[in-house]
């Protein structure tokens, strides 16, 4: 995609049976993106894909994925799902979720719900 000015669109969604917030992001603007996930905007100078936890949004655990759709780098299916793997895990982790390589539904359903998640704020956002 070719550059394009400074945007940022957020979505906030409550995680089912786990509890605690998923936060969508698309943007390319590394301040606005800082103060969302409460961290040094050094820390995402280079706008591309993140995923981001250990943060607090009102009060709530948050776990975050951050894509720029305007960088020199695309955004591909792989793309997405690497974020979204991140931050499953930082989830599955902190509520002390064990893997498990035989049975791994939970993880399977968690993911796949982040994804439906990003896909449909992709669609408002008219990026897809």
């Amino acid at each position: 995609m070719k550059d394009k000015g400074p945007y940022f669109f957020k979505k906030v969604v409550n995680i089912p049976i786990y509890g605690g917030k998923f936060i969508i992001i698309f943007s390319n603007n590394p301040s606005k993106v800082a103060m969302t996930v409460n961290c040094n905007v050094d820390n995402v100078q280079n706008l591309w894909a993140h995923s981001f936890h250990n943060f607090l949004t009102k009060g709530y655990e948050s776990f975050a994925v951050c894509y720029n759709f305007w960088s020199l780098n695309p955004v591909t299916t792989g793309v997405l799902l690497h974020e979204i793997n991140h931050a499953g895990n930082r989830l599955l982790l902190s509520r002390e979720v064990e893997p498990d390589f035989e049975n791994d539904e939970p993880e399977c359903y968690l993911k796949g719900w982040m994804a439906d998640e990003v896909e449909k704020f992709m669609k408002k956002c008219n990026i897809v």
